[in-house]
Formats: C-alpha cells, structure tokens, sequence
C-alpha cells in the first residue's frame, strides 16, 4: 500500500503511483467484461448464421468450456418447453437422456468415420442450435398446453411446430454434412435417423410415464 506516501509503490518491476493501481483493476475488470460479452455475442451471431445455412461447426471454436455451457443451456432451455406439459423431473429425465443420444449418436458416427477431433465443435452446434430451437418453441408448446383440443389455433400452433422441427432437421442435416464431409442428402438421413432414434429411445425408457 502507499501509506501515505503520495507519490506511489514500487508493483514488482514497475512505479505505480499513488491511487492508480485501483483504477487499473477497475479498468482490467471492466475489459474483462466487455471480453466476455463480446466473446458471447460472437457466438451467438455464428450459432445464428448456423441456422440461416450460411455457417458451420468449424466455425465455432474448439472448446470444451464452450461445449459446457451450451449443454447446460440446451438442457435448461429444453426443461422449459417439456415442463409446460409434464412435471419438472420428468422433464429434466428426458432432457439428460436426450443429452446422452446426441452425444453417443456424434460419437459414433464420427468415430465410423475417423473424425473424433470433430466432436467438440459438432456438438457444441447441436446443442447451441437445439437451445436456440428450445427458445423459439417455447411459447407454442406453452400456447398449445392452454388450448382445447376443439380450438381452431391448435391448428394453426401445430402447424407452425412442424416447420419449427423441418427447420430443426434441416440445420442438423447442415451440421452433419460440414463435420463429416458428406453430401446434404445423406447430412437429410443421418437427421432423420437421429430425430427417429431419440424418439425411439425416449419411448423405450419412459413409455409408461
């Protein structure tokens, strides 16, 4: 500290005057921040183009601390949306085994092909992108919950579900033929297999539920 000494402290090599050694932590703090902001932002606006077909997963970083966090929010995002028609842990339940199909599904089909390295970005789009796809479907799920059966928006609701999920395949497609070399029809296929397998495993489990 200065001590009262008003011209400053010696701060290992260099002379830090007197008071300014605070406002430098503040500065680095505030820099800190607006890194990290931008840092999600520019991950947001690649996810976006994702979507838009105008990117792909090699366009996100390779980072597992990433891949982390969009696991967690594709889960949180996708309890949302199951809640509104089952109880909280039933949600979470079908989340984390969804959780456990997208990333065994990755696995082994890039492991067919040798491209292991590609996981963590492949998947950071898959979860990145269904978190994104959780949010949108959000308030239909939420809107339909509320309906009657006899009411003429279910239609209209149920309508816009089924191009929010065309969309949904149609981007995974996207994905799966950047990360693993393949043209757009077989990226169609592996997309539809993996939405069927989901399904298919989902009703194994919790069929009785």
């Amino acid at each position: 500290s200065c001590n009262g000494d008003t011209f400053g402290r010696h701060d290992g090599l260099y002379y830090v005057p007197c008071g300014v050694s605070h406002k430098v932590e503040r500065n680095n703090n505030v820099y800190n921040q607006i890194i990290r902001i931008s840092s999600v932002m520019a991950v947001a606006l690649r996810l976006l183009a994702i979507m838009l077909l105008k990117a792909g997963p090699q366009h996100l970083p390779y980072s597992m601390p990433l891949l982390g966090i969009l696991t967690v929010l594709y889960l949180a995002t996708g309890v949302l949306v199951l809640a509104t028609s089952m109880s909280t842990g039933q949600a979470i339940a079908n989340l984390m085994l969804d959780v456990a199909v997208l990333f065994a599904f990755s696995y082994f089909c890039l492991s067919v092909l040798k491209l292991k390295a590609r996981l963590v970005q492949m998947v950071s789009a898959l979860t990145g992108i269904g978190a994104m796809y959780h949010l949108l479907a959000w308030p239909l799920f939420t809107q339909l919950h509320q309906m009657q059966p006899e009411h003429q928006g279910v239609t209209i609701v149920a309508l816009l579900m089924l191009l929010l999920i065309s969309w949904q395949v149609l981007v995974f497609a996207h994905i799966f033929r950047y990360a693993m070399q393949m043209s757009m029809l077989r990226g169609l296929i592996l997309s539809f297999g993996y939405l069927f397998l989901s399904i298919a495993v989902a009703d194994i489990f919790f069929s009785g539920s």
